[in-house]
């Protein structure tokens, strides 16, 4: 089968089981695409020539490598084309869809209720919905595999080994909510011993992780990237803006609604999901022409209420905004240097730029929304290079 039709019937096998459009092109398509424009147009796929490519570009093969030891951006690049190999030996992607996702299947009687009390349980603490969904999502999987009625320490460590697959990132969010919910279980009686030491430490010390950051210089590269290439190009000029000048978190972008800006005022309003604080900012000239060329030339009027719309008028999800600040980074001419450069990267730049044009920690904390000063004390240890940065200039419309 030629290379450009096996990626084509890969990404319909992708949408016929309800993967979502941004997520069959952001951690599938993107990457088949290079690889099929790399090599002749009638060229039959073969692992020889997917591997002749992966080397090529990535400077090694990196689908004999171990997946959880990869980082997050090569881990992605794993999985794209693993996937694609599986399609063309087996006609299927392995791992779960919506349709097909484990999460649908039942439980035992036992297993369920426990599941329905961890979840009233969490949801009391106000947990934000997202929160509440994946630890469901996982907490099923982890029953439905080790139901409490034989758990045991050996149980518990031979259930870490099958999910050791994936980013880092991923298996630490696993293993800290699964560590949750057994000292849950302790605690309600639903299980009599403390199952805590099995988990690894991933503790870190605090205030001593070093932020990246971007010059202001290096901001405006990035936003002028944004203005003026790709589709929906006001879009995403306009929500990049509000997270480098704001310092919104991506999830906050996606949930603002159209009744958070006060234009008569001039007041940008949002409660932070993570959070639940409200945070209040002056509407600058320069945010308030993005976001009125935006609404006004380029988002579909649909009646949804939310600001930032997909070009199907749906909701914009923060994956998405991540994975499209991500991709900007890599492609506006920066030198990254090793430099995280996902959305986050702009909040922690504007708390650095901030330090840099001598606003107290104070300031920096009310600006970030941050509950506790301690949590923005990070932003201290950047470098005194760093803090020497002048304010952030913002790029002049055209």
């Amino acid at each position: 089968m030629k290379a450009k039709e096996l990626s084509e019937k890969a990404a319909n096998w992708l949408a016929n089981n309800q993967y979502t459009k941004s997520t069959i092109y952001i951690g599938y398509v993107r990457f088949w695409n290079g690889f099929v424009k790399s090599i002749a147009k009638d060229t039959d796929f073969s692992k020889k020539t997917l591997t002749d490519y992966i080397i090529g570009k990535y400077g090694r093969d990196l689908l004999i490598e171990t997946p959880q030891t990869l980082p997050l951006k090569e881990y992605r690049v794993y999985r794209a084309f693993k996937s694609l190999e599986d399609f063309h030996e087996f006609g299927a992607i392995s791992g779960t869809s919506r349709a097909g996702s484990l999460v649908r299947m039942e439980l035992q009687i036992h297993e369920k209720r426990v599941l329905a009390s961890y979840i009233q349980h969490i949801e009391n603490l106000e947990y934000s919905n997202k929160s509440r969904k994946a630890a469901y999502g996982i907490v099923h999987h982890y029953l439905l595999n080790c139901p409490l009625s034989s758990i045991s320490d050996k149980q518990v460590l031979e259930y870490f080994a099958t999910i050791a697959v994936g980013s880092k990132q991923t298996i630490k969010s696993k293993l800290k909510i699964l560590k949750r919910f057994l000292a849950f279980c302790l605690e309600a009686n639903f299980v009599f011993e403390d199952y805590s030491g099995l988990f690894p430490s991933t503790k870190k010390r605090r205030y001593t992780e070093i932020p990246s950051v971007y010059t202001p210089s290096e901001i405006s590269t990035l936003l002028d990237y944004l203005k003026n290439n790709n589709q929906n190009r006001k879009r995403n000029y306009a929500l990049a803006l509000l997270i480098a000048v704001y310092g919104f978190r991506s999830g906050d972008v996606v949930d603002m609604r159209l009744s958070d800006i006060d234009w008569d005022n001039g007041i940008i309003r949002i409660v932070q999901s993570k959070t639940r604080s409200a945070v209040e900012h002056r509407l600058f000239p320069h945010t308030d022409s993005a976001l009125t060329s935006y609404l006004l030339e380029e988002r579909r009027d649909n009646g949804n209420p939310h600001v930032f719309l997909t070009q199907d008028g749906e909701q914009l999800v923060s994956t998405s905004v991540s994975s499209m600040i991500f991709n900007a980074f890599l492609n506006c001419g920066i030198y990254i240097n090793g430099r995280k450069h996902g959305s986050h990267s702009l909040r922690h730049s504007l708390a650095s730029n901030m330090l840099a044009s001598d606003s107290g920690i104070l300031e920096v904390s009310k600006a970030l929304g941050h509950e506790s000063v301690d949590t923005s004390k990070i932003y201290a240890k950047v470098d005194v290079k760093r803090l020497r940065l002048c304010e952030l200039e913002i790029p002049t419309d055209a």
